[in-house]
């Protein structure tokens, strides 16, 4: 059986209790549907009713910390990877945009404190900017930490 390591944990400790804005220790539909969506994972109302039905095990109609923190294990590991670059990918999007530029793309791309030089972001921006923009899409993103891993 899968388990979260303890920075996974925190993790999303933080993120549910971040999302509980109310505090009271649980997650109704609405509030989980944020978590999914600040976690990286794009889901469509269906499938979070599906998703809290399932994570809701005592069926009170709350989701609890702890019922959440069992299920993620259970996620396919390709399909945490695929929500954290999403999650990677908005948190870079300071403006909000929908796309990267070479100053946001090198925030993430840091060496210990040090970000990527700009010049240098925007070489790799290049190397996968299909529409020459000089941005990176989600898509174009994708691609570019494909090339680098």
């Amino acid at each position: 059986m899968a388990h979260l390591t303890q920075s996974e944990r925190e993790r999303y400790t933080k993120l549910f209790l971040r999302v509980d804005t109310n505090g009271d220790g649980w997650l109704n539909l609405t509030e989980l549907s944020v978590l999914c969506e600040v976690l990286g994972y794009k889901l469509d109302q269906s499938k979070i009713q599906s998703l809290f039905t399932s994570l809701d095990t005592d069926k009170n109609l709350k989701v609890t910390l702890d019922e959440f923190l069992a299920a993620m294990p259970k996620i396919e590991p390709k399909e945490r990877k695929c929500a954290n670059l999403r999650r990677l990918f908005t948190l870079a999007d300071t403006n909000k945009d929908g796309l990267l530029s070479a100053d946001e793309l090198s925030r993430i791309l840091t060496t210990g404190d040090t970000p990527l030089a700009e010049d240098k972001a925007k070489r790799l921006i290049a190397r996968v900017d299909k529409d020459g923009d000089h941005q990176l899409d989600y898509e174009e993103f994708l691609k570019l930490i494909a090339l680098m891993y």
